[in-house]
């Protein structure tokens, strides 16, 4: 029970920490405003209604947005808290976050606990439970924190399969995870494939002798067990089926982008991906340098430990091909169910390093891969700590994001003054319409702004996203452009035909 108690507390202190970093408020790029209108939508039981308003908005505007509505999984753990919350509530909502966090840094540990010793288990857990770039990423109300979760669960519960045949409630909670994965994250179905390569390298590992003499020892009523690998396939596809049958599909029209996947593209991703996992180490000096040092024992201690890891080794391979293969980039938070992974491999290879030096340099080794982690682990810790401390002692709250005086007044202007059934030009129209209950559009083409009945244009954006403030009462001759509102941040105009 003692060897449990230092990472509980690491655990306890990362959920302090994650709360400590919430903000009241939420900044402006808008796939979180879809997760909490799809989860509205789930509240009203009006999900085709979601999906016919949404698609208007991604489809029609100038630039892609997103799908026509993301998996269901995320909105519909965020519904009971909007209903508890409201939908602007930010702060309450995101207590989804660190709850999901905690659960994560929980099956992380039983994860490594599995392969390590207890020191070396509790030094990779805290390396996570302090991590800047993990923690502040709480403060989204997007799916990643809550996918990191459901990702290692679902690797932990593939493991079972070296343990020999799965019993029946250990089947059947595999295959749920594998479904909830995919439930809030499309990618999340890889974890389907990954569980065949877990199966078949078992089979690998196995004493042919001792396999076969088990099987001829297999008395029929115990037959029911050989079939447990099958199992939590079946359980996956029936529960994607309800799925499938319960809420609409939207996220199928995420499927076209792969029409502009080109050379360039596959290119520039295999490029950015090779280094973007360099990000979780920004909070460092030269983090660069640091995760290219750290490279050549990621991939030596996937080498030494290919036989016993090959699911772990599928899953970073099956996920970086699908980034690499999907034309638009979001930056690190694609890979966070691959950083414990990646730091594990690294710790496995620093490891065997200082193994294969001589008798007289191997505990300098081990000290020096203690040390290294000791010291991400303080430098982590320091800037997480005081990040809590400046977004506490400023109210939890930053200028210029949605809930800003400016924005409200914005919103409330439109709400109020614009016909419910207006369409708005508005560089963030997701974000528009949860507050607004409006139609919008992204609009940066003069010849598209007959789409919309008025223009919200943000000032100090010029033509980024939008037409441009200072063209946009020239810049199509057959529309009629009247200011209606303005304020030091916004100003709002009605489009007629002329």
């Amino acid at each position: 029970m003692k060897r449990h108690l230092l990472p509980a507390l690491l655990i306890l202190l990362s959920l302090l920490l994650a709360l400590a970093l919430l903000s009241n408020d939420h900044e402006w790029g808008d796939d979180w405003a879809a997760y909490v209108m799809q989860a509205e939508a789930i509240l009203r039981g009006d999900l085709q209604e979601f999906i016919r308003r949404n698609a208007f908005t991604t489809r029609t505007s100038t630039q892609f947005l997103g799908p026509d509505a993301y998996p269901w999984g995320y909105p519909t753990l965020m519904a009971p808290w909007v209903a508890l919350c409201g939908p602007h509530n930010f702060l309450c909502l995101k207590w989804i976050n660190p709850i999901c966090y905690a659960l994560f840094l929980i099956v992380l540990y039983h994860l490594l606990a599995r392969r390590l010793p207890p020191f070396p288990t509790t030094l990779l857990l805290a390396v996570f439970a302090v991590s800047p770039t993990l923690l502040k990423f709480n403060d989204h109300l997007l799916s990643e924190i809550a996918f990191l979760f459901l990702s290692t669960l679902g690797l932990l519960l593939i493991d079972d399969v070296y343990r020999g045949p799965l019993s029946l409630a250990k089947s059947l909670a595999l295959g749920a995870a594998l479904f909830l994965a995919f439930f809030v994250r499309t990618n999340g179905i890889l974890l389907v494939p990954t569980l065949f390569v877990a199966q078949i390298a078992s089979l690998a590992l196995a004493d042919p002798r001792r396999l076969l003499s088990d099987l001829k020892r297999v008395r029929p009523a115990q037959a029911g067990s050989a079939w447990s690998g099958v199992l939590p396939y079946l359980v996956f596809f029936l529960l994607a089926l309800a799925n499938f049958l319960i809420f609409p599909a939207g996220e199928g029209s995420h499927l076209e982008r792969l029409r502009i996947v080109s050379r360039q593209t596959l290119t520039d991703n295999l490029s950015a991906y090779l280094i973007m996992a360099s990000q979780f180490f920004q909070d460092l000096r030269f983090p660069q340098l640091i995760y290219g040092i750290l490279l050549p024992f990621v991939l030596g201690g996937m080498v030494l430990q290919a036989r016993r890891e090959a699911h772990l080794i599928a899953y970073v391979v099956l996920s970086y091909g699908l980034f690499i293969l999907w034309p638009a980039q979001q930056g690190v938070r694609f890979l966070f169910p691959l950083l414990p992974i990646l730091v594990y491999f690294a710790y496995r290879g620093m490891e065997a390093t200082a193994f294969a030096l001589t008798e007289r340099h191997r505990t300098l080794g081990r000290w020096l891969t203690i040390l290294f982690w000791l010291g991400v682990i303080v430098i982590f810790a320091w800037a997480s700590v005081s990040l809590a401390g400046q977004n506490l002692a400023r109210g939890r709250g930053h200028n210029g994001n949605v809930l800003d005086p400016l924005s409200l007044e914005m919103f409330a202007f439109v709400r109020e003054n614009t016909p419910p059934d207006g369409v708005i030009a508005f560089y963030k129209p997701r974000a528009l319409r949860l507050f607004t209950d409006r139609n919008a559009l992204l609009i940066h083409d003069c010849d598209q702004l007959p789409l919309a009945d008025y223009a919200v244009l943000r000032k100090s954006r010029g033509g980024v996203d939008q037409v441009s403030p200072q063209t946009i009462e020239t810049c199509n001759p057959a529309l009629q452009v009247t200011r209606v509102f303005e304020n030091h941040k916004f100003v709002v105009y009605r489009l007629a035909p002329r």
